[in-house]
């Protein structure tokens, strides 16, 4: 038991410390905090307190109830539920962020990242609630749908720039066309900017007709 409080407290230190320190690492390095950035830190906090949760329960024969497996394919797709919370969000950060998005090839990397982020979390978490049983049903239910909509959720921006498409605004500022960034400024040229309001993409900029 002693050794069992040892770790609760050393999991809800490292809690703490992932709310802090993941955020942090991700403004130094990307200089913004985005929904991946607070999913992924939201999903490290959970699990860190859910494994505290673990220890916390009394390891007795009473305390733990037995599922037999249901078998089928069905178990083989929630055997990578946690995997794909954990991976699914990022690699459909990285299938957004780490292209040059143009309006002839956003859509399909948007979809790819809805896909990765939302759909497969939820896609491997619903056979698994055929497991949700027993004296601890409460805490299953809540990691399941906890967890599997912290992953979801790095995916609602963009979701939403799918359903309602790119917007048109015109803006003043200086555009690097080399390395595809515009910094908006006052005193810079006036340019018409083709966003996804959401994610704050833009995936074409050209000069505007000058006003007559």
């Amino acid at each position: 038991m002693a050794e069992n409080r040892r770790n609760v407290r050393a999991f809800l230190i490292a809690a703490a410390q992932a709310a802090v320190l993941i955020p942090v690492l991700f403004y130094l390095r990307f200089g913004e905090i985005n929904a991946y950035a607070l999913s992924f830190t939201a999903f490290i906090v959970v699990m860190c307190l859910l494994v505290a949760l673990g220890f916390s329960i009394p390891d007795k024969p009473g305390s733990q109830t037995r599922a037999a497996l249901k078998g089928g394919p069905l178990d083989y797709v929630g055997a990578f539920w946690l995997v794909a919370c954990a991976f699914g969000p990022f690699f459909g950060w990285f299938a957004t962020a780490a292209f040059t998005l143009t309006e002839e090839n956003w859509r399909w990397h948007y979809v790819v990242r809805v896909a990765l982020s939302a759909g497969l979390p939820v896609l491997t978490a619903l056979p698994l609630f055929r497991y949700v049983r027993g004296k601890y049903r409460h805490v299953a239910l809540l990691l399941l749908l906890g967890v599997t909509s912290l992953a979801a959720w790095s995916g609602v921006n963009t979701l939403l720039d799918l359903r309602e498409g790119p917007t048109v605004r015109l803006t003043t500022g200086y555009y690097d066309a080399p390395n595809n960034s515009f910094r908006p400024s006052p005193r810079g040229n006036q340019f018409k900017l083709t966003t996804l309001a959401h994610t704050q993409r833009s995936i074409k900029i050209e000069p505007a007709p000058p006003v007559e």
